[in-house]
């Protein structure tokens, strides 16, 4: 359906003119202008309101005379999943490419009050038919794309837009009866080396659902299931799937407007297998290197070391490629985790594994890792295990990770520290101090612990730390603001006028930004009963149960995956002048950024600071 608009005479209005002195429109013919001049007509859209929907075919091409508009990614304009792609101001133009391919792929929202110049989509292409430059200005971007994707192509041997689905990641399904209890899922799922199943439910023809290996933890975990129960109480029936012919990015923008990590891949409705976001991913890093196939395979340290050092190459070639940036935290946090694991199982013997739980802290808890930064782990220790060599095997492997490049926590907070490596008695005995404390290590102790995840060992030995936790933090309303109050520690690096800070170093975009917005969260999920641990799904949860109004929560993602951009970004700049990895700061520099991108930065340090603001009553946080 075509947006509501108003169509304005601007005879009546004090609205500037479009400037046809500057490009495209100077490429123009007189006459040609004339005829643009004749078919211009403005348009004003209220704030919030859609211009152009994804999957529209546009009334024509806008040009921006008063306001600003934002492009998202996605299907509807309405869903929660959407991700901010650009925002376009004041004389810029939108739309040309949406007209000339038919559809719109993004969705163009109104980011406040907006008028526009249009030139309608019939004119528009009569012209770029007519004119050999005003042609070639529109089709310049499309050819220096397919200039850049044919050299990645003769580098790798394939053009990934041209990689189909079932020609090069697909998996073999394990496929199981819904009457199949939890237990012999698990042993199936591990005999197969695959972490999720397809479910047929007996006498439903051609009915099939999905579990994964979270479905049944939680199920036996959370929910109190026995390993008897028949899987098909945690089953999900809802299967996304795309066909094998399909190209990979398809695939890929299935998985991401659904935030889900694995599609089911038919052809001509039969299924055929299970495509997964870590070897999509890994495809499109590189077709000669599996790293992840390389760290499961992995015998010793330096096996792994081999497998370590494609990864920031890797990341290297996903920022190339122009991947999102939700897909490479995905990425290197399944990676991470792996890694990790896998260091623990080459220290340890399988006795210690089966009675500890290690679990990553911060960042790496919340699946929010860009690069490789400082360790951040805990071990949790069954009650009466008797461990004699833990002080040694713990040192072994916090020494193995700075081997392979992980600087060790400048805090402390590693399993080599006897106060991060405890019994679950002395645990619960350990967070209820931090809890009746309240000093300021004592809550940012609680917020890096509250992130936690584990990745190796017994998982109910975290859920169960996990659970008297949050029941002790949530007891009082009183200290959910006291564990807020570090969203105000550090402002937001605005000036009095609003501009972005100009400080010599640059931007600490994490303490400035990315820090009050993560905490917020946390707090938030805290004193709503969230329990997710990564921001973004967080958000997702929060707006759901109504604790934030969704127009809040598309800001903040979209200002999270604007900040970890510029982040990683500037990490990868100090990488290349061969800065130490321990040595990698969180500044960016404003001057490197071009002007659309300081406007954007900008935009989203004021959602930083709106949040905060709005935190603050809805906390009752002390400023």
């Amino acid at each position: 359906m075509a947006p509501l608009f108003y169509v304005i005479d601007r005879k009546k209005m004090d609205t500037p003119a479009l400037d046809l002195s500057v490009p495209p429109f100077n490429l123009l013919s007189p006459q040609q202008v004339q005829r643009l001049s004749a078919g211009l007509h403005l348009e004003y859209f209220e704030s919030g309101q859609t211009i152009i929907d994804s999957g529209q075919a546009p009334e024509g091409i806008y040009v921006i005379i008063k306001g600003k508009v934002e492009e998202y990614d996605g299907d509807s304009v309405e869903r929660d999943s959407l991700h901010l792609v650009s925002q376009f101001s004041e004389g810029d133009l939108f739309g040309s490419l949406a007209v000339l391919k038919g559809a719109a792929r993004d969705a163009y929202v109104a980011f406040e009050e907006v008028i526009c110049q249009v030139l309608p989509a019939r004119l528009f292409i009569d012209l770029v038919h007519e004119n050999p430059e005003f042609r070639h200005y529109f089709h310049k971007g499309l050819a220096t794309m397919s200039k850049h994707r044919q050299a990645s192509a003769e580098r790798e041997g394939d053009d990934f837009s041209l990689v189909k689905v079932g020609d090069s990641v697909t998996r073999k399904a394990l496929v199981v009866s819904a009457d199949t209890s939890i237990r012999d899922c698990v042993v199936r799922m591990r005999g197969a080396h695959i972490d999720s199943a397809l479910v047929d439910f007996p006498g439903e023809a051609g009915s099939y659902g999905l579990v994964t290996g979270t479905d049944l933890l939680n199920a036996t975990a959370l929910d109190g299931h026995s390993a008897q129960t028949p899987i098909r109480v945690c089953t999900g029936r809802n299967l996304i799937a795309v066909d094998a012919e399909a190209f990979l990015f398809e695939a890929l923008t299935v998985m991401a407007r659904h935030h889900i990590k694995r599609v089911v891949v038919k052809r001509e409705s039969a299924i055929v297998g299970v495509a997964e976001l870590a070897d999509v991913l890994g495809f499109l890093s590189s077709r000669s290197h599996n790293i992840g196939v390389s760290i499961e395979k992995a015998q010793s340290i330096q096996d792994l070391q081999e497998a370590v050092s494609h990864i920031p190459p890797l990341i290297r070639n996903l920022v190339d490629k122009g991947t999102r940036i939700r897909f490479m935290m995905d990425l290197l946090a399944a990676l991470n985790n792996r890694l990790v694991a896998k260091v623990w199982e080459l220290t340890v013997s399988d006795e210690v594994r089966n009675n500890t739980a290690l679990v990553v802290l911060g960042s790496e808890g919340r699946g929010e890792q860009i690069v490789r930064t400082d360790q951040d782990n805990a071990l949790i220790i069954r009650d009466g295990f008797d461990w004699p060599e833990q002080a040694q095997d713990t040192q072994r492997f916090i020494d193995r990770l700075i081997e392979l490049g992980f600087p060790p926590c400048p805090g402390n907070v590693m399993i080599s520290n006897p106060e991060w490596a405890m019994s679950e008695q002395r645990w619960n005995e350990r967070l209820s101090g931090w809890v009746h404390n309240l000093d300021e290590t004592a809550l940012m102790n609680l917020a890096i612990v509250l992130d936690a995840q584990r990745v190796a060992g017994d998982a109910k030995l975290l859920d169960r730390m996990g659970r008297t936790l949050v029941e002790q933090m949530t007891a009082s309303d009183i200290f959910v603001s006291h564990f807020s109050q570090p969203v105000m520690r550090f402002a937001v690096p605005l000036t009095l006028f609003g501009r972005v800070k100009k400080e010599q170093q640059g931007v600490d975009i994490k303490k400035g930004a990315i820090f009050p917005v993560v905490h917020g969260l946390r707090a938030l999920s805290l004193k709503y009963g969230v329990r997710q641990s990564n921001s973004f799904k967080r958000i997702q949860e929060l707006v759901r149960c109504g604790a934030i109004q969704a127009k809040l929560g598309r800001n903040l993602e979209s200002a999270l995956v604007l900040f970890s951009e510029y982040r990683l970004r500037s990490h990868l700049r100090q990488l290349g002048d061969n800065t130490d990895a321990a040595r990698v700061n969180n500044y960016i520099e404003p001057h490197r950024l071009n002007r659309l991108e300081r406007d954007l930065l900008r935009e989203a340090l004021h959602v930083v600071k709106e949040f905060k603001d709005w935190l603050a009553l809805e906390l009752h946080i002390r400023g």
